[in-house]
């Protein structure tokens, strides 16, 4: 059965506002009943940030986030987001991370699909073999427009062919991308080693805060992850039978009542998941 961990990104808004920094966003995790975190590059911040903050509150961490981008048509910029990767490794091997999460990049002027979709294969082959010599997983997330749905996952997996990689399932990419997340889900669980749950409400265009917007024209909030239109137990059970034993990472969107938001979102997923438990 998977392993709960809490995202980082679930407190992306406090930290834009500088009501959130690492020490009490890990204090805050221990006050939950935390024991797992996945951090995030751009609040991580991996220059300076001494591990006694992780080892304190009794932490460890499942995953480290980046942002790569390996879509583009100058080899300079491709070769700049492998040497960000590699550093994402390294980081992970000095914070005792499980795996480096990347992200494939997005659609540029001038590149066919299929090119890209070579690039991101390319990128990750390149990743995934520096990570093996440090015993570290990589997992590829579905982002944007290149890799976005279980085919385009399934087919970098094949390409990649390494121990040292798999993928991480999206829900909320899934639903801004027309698909279905239990379907994507239930086709991506034997290769799938992370699942972020976070969730979407529809909503009109001019609500107020941040808004997401699908390729089929819907407009939505972020939300608690069981409070919004993607069915969070159905996800799980659909990756639980499909072979899933990863890691299963809450990733509250909620704009609002951030805490209390989070809180609600981590023991709605710890009934699901001890319910999942107890039928098997």
């Amino acid at each position: 059965m998977s392993h709960l961990c809490l995202s980082m990104w679930s407190f992306a808004l406090e930290f834009q506002r500088r009501n959130m920094d690492i020490e009490r966003f890990l204090n805050v995790c221990r006050d939950l009943q935390v024991d797992c975190v996945e951090l995030v590059d751009h609040f991580w911040i991996p220059v300076g940030q001494p591990l006694h903050l992780l080892t304190d509150c009794g932490l460890c961490v499942c995953a480290y986030d980046i942002a790569s981008d390996f879509v583009h048509l100058a080899p300079a910029s491709r070769h700049q987001q492998l040497e960000l990767a590699y550093a994402s490794v390294e980081e992970a091997m000095r914070i005792g991370a499980e795996m480096v999460r990347l992200l494939p990049g997005r659609m540029k002027e001038g590149i066919a699909d299929e090119d890209a979709l070579q690039m991101v294969v390319e990128a990750v082959s390149s990743v995934a073999r520096y990570a093996h010599k440090a015993g570290i997983r990589v997992v590829l997330e579905p982002h944007g427009d290149v890799v976005n749905s279980a085919e385009t996952l399934r087919y970098v997996h094949q390409q990649v062919h390494s121990s040292a990689f798999g993928v991480s399932a999206d829900l909320c990419t899934f639903l801004l991308s027309g698909l279905d997340p239990v379907r994507e889900c239930a086709a991506i669980a034997d290769i799938c080693a992370l699942v972020h749950l976070n969730n979407l409400r529809r909503v009109h265009r001019g609500y107020p805060g941040y808004l997401y917007y699908s390729t089929t024209g819907e407009t939505y909030a972020g939300t608690g992850v069981c409070d919004g239109e993607i069915d969070i137990r159905r996800c799980i059970e659909a990756l639980v039978a499909g072979g899933f034993r990863g890691i299963s990472s809450v990733e509250c969107l909620s704009m609002s009542e951030t805490l209390s938001g989070v809180r609600q979102s981590l023991d709605d997923v710890r009934a699901i998941l001890q319910e999942v438990r107890d039928r098997e």
